[in-house]
């Protein structure tokens, strides 16, 4: 094999694992965006030390909260996933 064949092979090499990284990177990027808490843009607040990420009002919204904003979009999408409903409603 020649000199140039080798760094042929080799650079094909390296692109095929820079397509296959950034394919990761748009998988990746494409379910960050569609979190709930990305699809459905819930207010963000500050209550005290805890971060709430409402939507709809919070007797009957999905809600979630934790120490950080990130904390709290992450608890959003779990309550979002569970599916939060208000337990009378699962009752009727």
């Amino acid at each position: 094999m020649e000199l140039n064949e080798y760094w042929s092979a080799h650079a094909v090499e390296e692109y095929k694992g820079m397509l296959h990284e950034q394919k990761m990177q748009n998988y990746i990027y494409n379910c960050l965006r569609m979190a709930p808490h990305a699809m459905y843009k819930p207010s963000i607040v500050q209550d005290g030390n805890a971060w709430l990420c409402i939507y709809g009002d919070l007797p009957t919204g999905v809600v979630g909260c934790g120490r950080t904003p990130k904390e709290a979009c992450e608890n959003f999408d779990k309550a979002w996933e569970d599916g939060y409903p208000n337990k009378s409603v699962e009752g009727e």
